[in-house]
């Protein structure tokens, strides 16, 4: 066999190669799309498609043709939001997260809902990933601040750590993490500590009246 016939055998065999990972592919999305539709159906089984909203009625016929619509999903659980269906809520952003798992409004929404819904571990894990995806996202630093101050109160000695992460990744917007820092270790860490974050607020914002008395008792 020549080198060149080599060389077009191995061609040929990469080319059969990427075209089988290709419809691999292909059958994997359309498998994955034909689970959303049935499951998108399934949580609107027990609703009557004439006493739907008409903007819900819309966003559900668009989902049934295309589950890849994520406008639609997000349509449809903010209305199951609002109906106090927090669970089938869940459920359209787990599906809409089943095509883009990484996308930071969505992560952000059904992170809330969590929350909502008492599932604090897993608004945590949902706020922890944005953070990591999108460093640039600053309410998901205190999010996650309030999150461990108020529903997990095990886990309070982390807000300094998330706000730091928060100043670090953001230090153009500084006076947005450095006032939630001084009411921390005013509340909770050391005297010294507060007073540090305090003067650096001010120094930051200088008219907040409210910080300049949190200092004056703190130097008592």
């Amino acid at each position: 066999m020549t080198k060149r016939k080599k060389i077009l055998i191995v061609v040929i065999v990469i080319i059969l190669i990427l075209a089988g990972l290709l419809a691999w592919q292909t059958w994997r999305w359309q498998g994955k799309m034909g689970e959303l539709k049935n499951y998108v159906t399934s949580l609107f089984s027990g609703e009557k498609k004439e006493e739907l909203p008409e903007d819900i009625k819309a966003a559900y016929d668009v989902l049934k043709k295309d589950q890849s619509d994520i406008d639609a999903y997000i349509a449809l659980a903010a209305w199951k939001r609002e109906k106090g269906e927090l669970e089938d809520a869940i459920k359209l952003y787990q599906a809409a997260l089943e095509i883009r798992p990484t996308d930071t409004l969505l992560l952000n929404n059904i992170a809330d809902i969590y929350n909502q819904n008492k599932q604090y571990s897993e608004a945590e894990a949902a706020y922890l990933k944005i953070v990591g995806n999108n460093p640039k996202w600053l309410s998901a630093y205190r999010n996650l601040a309030d999150l461990y101050r108020y529903q997990m109160p095990e886990k309070q000695n982390e807000i300094p750590k998330i706000l730091q992460k928060g100043l670090d990744n953001n230090s153009e917007n500084e006076l947005y993490f450095v006032a939630p820092m001084a009411i921390y270790y005013k509340d909770f860490g050391s005297k010294e500590e507060a007073i540090k974050w305090y003067e650096r607020l001010i120094k930051l914002d200088p008219a907040n009246e409210t910080a300049k008395k949190e200092l004056e008792e703190l130097n008592k």
